[in-house]
């Protein structure tokens, strides 16, 4: 029998309410910190203009680079919005969170190169934000987490802060002990993830390819600081705790948390949650006693 967390089940029933993502979001983003942000674009990978918005923390803090999940098929910016305005609160970081190419019309590597291309983009424009320079942390939920971990391997080890990764995508065994337990759910299940990896990686390059399953890295050491924030009740839990093992393996710094009687995508569930706000608070503490990256 599951044991939910106090506001979960009703979360649950709520998700199913919504006839639109537009109306989640709005629901979800009531009684989120108020945070100035403004919104903007930013140049992808294929030089298009992307959507882009700023939370701004203190002027002189760095800034945390924030990839939303939504299995590389969808979510948004606006879904994500009350676990960045939180973070951004909280940990007084600027956030700068992205949309990307989402698949199946742009399936691996789009999404991941718009990733890219907007960390390389806020090095060289960040300064006409008035972003201090220095070395940028990635984030992200989900595939959101998979594509910042990814990103953090294909970039320059000194040019990346820190990792702030909830319920990630690190592997593709899709049958481990988290994968049978709920492959039905609550929330997302394993067929769910069958049809997400397909769209995705429809080459299955992710039998081979650290930038689409990053547990098949071997080059994990030179990851930065990272916080690892997984569900109990999600399918991808067990891909949390591999990368936790694999990073503890590697001697690289990093906390991990497996947050009791929630499922995927609970962070953003503040509202009705009040262990997702609890959540977005340690990922903020973690920023905060980072020993200053710039």
């Amino acid at each position: 029998m599951i044991r939910f967390a106090p506001g979960m089940e009703e979360a649950l029933r709520q998700g199913d309410l919504f006839s639109s993502d537009d109306e989640a979001a709005r629901f979800w983003s009531v009684d989120a910190p108020d945070v100035p942000y403004e919104e903007t674009t930013y140049t992808g990978g294929a030089r298009q203009p992307q959507r882009a918005r700023l939370y701004r923390g203190d002027a002189d803090a760095p800034t945390l680079l924030y990839i939303h999940g939504g299995g590389w098929c969808g979510g948004s910016i606006d879904l994500n919005d009350p676990a960045t305005r939180g973070i951004c609160s909280e940990s007084s970081w600027n956030v700068f969170s992205i949309s990307y190419r989402l698949a199946p019309a742009h399936p691996y590597p789009a999404g991941l190169e718009d990733c890219l291309a907007a960390f390389r983009w806020l090095q060289d424009a960040g300064a006409t934000l008035g972003l201090r320079p220095g070395p940028i942390a990635l984030g992200g939920d989900s595939a959101g987490a998979n594509l910042a971990m990814a990103a953090s391997l294909a970039l320059e080890a000194q040019d990346v802060a820190a990792l702030v990764l909830f319920y990630g995508v690190y592997g593709h065994d899709l049958n481990t002990d988290s994968y049978r337990a709920y492959r039905n759910g609550p929330g997302l299940t394993r067929a769910r993830m069958v049809e997400m990896f397909e769209n995705y990686d429809p080459e299955h390059r992710r039998e081979r390819g650290p930038l689409i399953a990053p547990l098949n890295a071997t080059d994990l050491a030179r990851t930065p600081p990272a916080c690892l924030i997984a569900a109990e009740h999600d399918v991808l839990l067990d891909d949390s705790r591999r990368m936790a093992a694999a990073l503890a393996e590697a001697g690289t710094p990093h906390a991990f948390h497996v947050e009791p009687g929630v499922t995927h995508g609970f962070i953003n569930r503040g509202r009705l949650v009040p262990a997702a706000r609890a959540s977005v608070s340690r990922a903020a503490s973690f920023l905060k006693d980072l020993k200053d990256p710039g």
